[in-house]
């Protein structure tokens, strides 16, 4: 009986760890190196978001087709309805394809981001273009302005601060695709090595790893919340 309480013990220590073993466990993976010389908890943090990063990027320029969609009548008949059908895909689903069309490193992890988040980018910034009244445009367009001058010194420095907010709000669905690739395939990053450490049941450090990404995505969202207020505050 005794041997079986202390299972028992052992086996809830392993799953839920104390504050002071999953401090072990970060500082283990955060500040000593590994047989390879490295700190694994800053390369897969650097892997991560640099996955992250370079896929926002690319999606930020959906705020630019949206722009010239909810502009230009030709590009909206064009784009509209794709962009409509091509957000309703489900982003995981095409994971094995895009493995497959662009093989498992860096360009199949970044395409899922893209594709995951910015059709719906492209169609709320298209939104926000059509919001604004059409009298501005012929305004414009009276005092001599281009079609691109429209877009740009009328339209965009209107629905840019908004877009902020957009693209803070998909922080974490794009966030979630970064892992989800990192989990199937990769060698480095967050979800890889979550996904490594579970088959240890390595709670004492999957545990801060999860803290850590979360820490990660909330310190970036508040800095891009200030950055919004910062607009609402120019704008009064």
């Amino acid at each position: 009986m005794e041997n079986q309480n202390l299972d028992t013990a052992t086996a809830s220590s392993k799953l839920m760890p104390t504050p002071p073993e999953m401090w072990d466990g970060f500082s283990r993976a955060a500040f000593e190196q590994d047989s390879n010389g490295d700190y694994r908890l800053w390369l897969d943090t650097g892997a991560s978001v640099n996955r992250f990063a370079i896929g926002m990027a690319f999606v930020s320029l959906g705020i630019i087709i949206g722009l010239y969609m909810g502009t230009f009548p030709v590009l909206e008949a064009l784009l509209y309805r794709f962009f409509v059908f091509f957000d309703k895909v489900p982003p995981l689903l095409l994971l094995p394809i895009l493995f497959i069309a662009f093989g498992v490193g860096e360009l199949s992890k970044i395409a899922l981001v893209v594709i995951g988040v910015l059709p719906g980018v492209v169609l709320d910034a298209h939104g926000r273009t059509k919001e604004i009244p059409h009298e501005q445009f012929n305004k414009a367009q009276t005092l001599g302005a281009s079609e691109a001058e429209v877009a740009w010194r009328v339209v965009f420095p209107q629905i840019f601060p908004k877009m902020l907010g957009t693209l803070r709000l998909n922080f974490k669905a794009a966030w979630v695709y970064v892992i989800a690739g990192e989990s199937i395939a990769a060698s480095l990053g967050i979800g890889y090595r979550i996904f490594v450490l579970r088959r240890y049941v390595a709670m004492d450090i999957i545990i801060p790893y999860v803290i850590w990404a979360t820490l990660l995505m909330f310190v970036l969202d508040y800095a891009f919340q200030l950055w919004e207020n910062h607009y609402e505050w120019v704008g009064k």
